[in-house]
């Protein structure tokens, strides 16, 4: 019944603010856009077709010379294809509104936490990069139900977030500077209470709190960015540790990157991670087309049923058009 009428409330603001939209769409800050990316993998001679689409609309509408409304949404279609059935989902990845003020944006919804601004660090893979921050709500890239402070001062920027769902409530902070032109550091911390509904490891305490540490550095000068991020904390009551670390260098339309990914923890393997990650990216206006090849590190390297095979070696092709 709650989702019926989170959903009645969604339709009915939607129909009221239709006309406001159309007189104003011109004059406000708006704008719709998109991909549609095809994209198949190989495991262990396993073809899995990995497309999918997205759709966005953002926009700025300023209400004073103090405070201007901002709003977001984007929705993704996922097509998984595991040879015997082909299924659809249907996703929410940003869905908030909020205000812009001299003294920072709040802004409420569906969206990234607080460490996401960290993560994004060494998530900058097409394909196999961000892949130990998942497994808490509060610093996964995105969460439901969040609510999100950002500021930027200067070489400074703070990020604080509450994630209010009742069944995964927590928070984060994180604290970014440059101390350089070309280098910037950060640190944050986030912790939840709570699973998401799709945790299958009952071996897990799920009374339990699970929080982490992280710190990350990123150097950037012309075509070169190098990046890694360092983590440690519990899991429903279980320490883990985790290590990511990214490199690339862009060269006219081209791209080289490699990525590591290592997740590991005490009581359960459920979520451990442990690959290397090869890609090359070609980039020719809003189309690009790359292929990535991971090699897993684990002595077992046979395709498991966990997130994108993890335990197994895998190759990845793909092609994006954005608009």
């Amino acid at each position: 019944m709650k989702k019926l009428n989170k959903a009645l409330s969604l339709t009915l603001a939607a129909i009221v603010s239709m006309p406001t939209l159309a007189e104003n769409i011109n004059t406000d800050d708006f704008s719709f856009g998109g991909r549609v990316e095809a994209r198949a993998g190989l495991t262990d001679s396993d073809f899995d077709d990995k497309s999918r689409v997205r759709l966005n609309g953002q926009g700025k509408h300023v209400i004073n010379d103090d405070i201007t409304a901002v709003g977001k949404f984007e929705y993704e279609l996922t097509q998984e294809d595991n040879s015997s059935d082909t299924t659809v989902q249907n996703k929410t990845r940003y869905l908030y509104v909020g205000a812009e003020t001299a003294f920072g944006t709040v802004t409420y919804g569906t969206q990234d936490n607080a460490v996401t601004y960290l993560t994004n660090f060494t998530d900058m893979a097409e394909y196999f990069s961000g892949y130990t921050n998942e497994s808490i709500t509060a610093s996964g890239d995105r969460a439901e139900d969040t609510v999100l402070y950002a500021i930027n001062k200067g070489d400074l920027t703070v990020h604080a977030s509450a994630n209010l769902k009742e069944t995964e409530n927590g928070g984060g902070l994180m604290v970014a500077y440059k101390v350089h032109q070309n280098i910037e550091i950060s640190a944050g911390y986030a912790a939840t209470e709570g699973f998401t509904e799709n945790n299958s490891d009952t071996f897990l305490d799920e009374t339990e709190s699970s929080d982490v540490y992280m710190i990350g550095a990123r150097y950037t000068k012309d075509g070169l960015l190098v990046s890694g991020l360092v983590q440690a904390g519990s899991y429903g009551g279980s320490d883990f540790d985790a290590v990511d670390a990214f490199a690339a260098y862009s060269f006219g339309e081209n791209s080289v990157n490699v990525s590591y990914n290592y997740y590991s923890a005490d009581d359960t393997n459920e979520l451990d991670v442990n690959f290397v990650a090869f890609e090359y990216a070609r980039y020719i206006g809003d189309v690009a087309a790359y292929a990535s090849y991971k090699i897993a590190l684990d002595d077992d390297t046979s395709a498991g049923s966990g997130p994108n095979n993890k335990n197994a070696d895998e190759f990845i092709i793909g092609a994006r058009y954005s608009f």
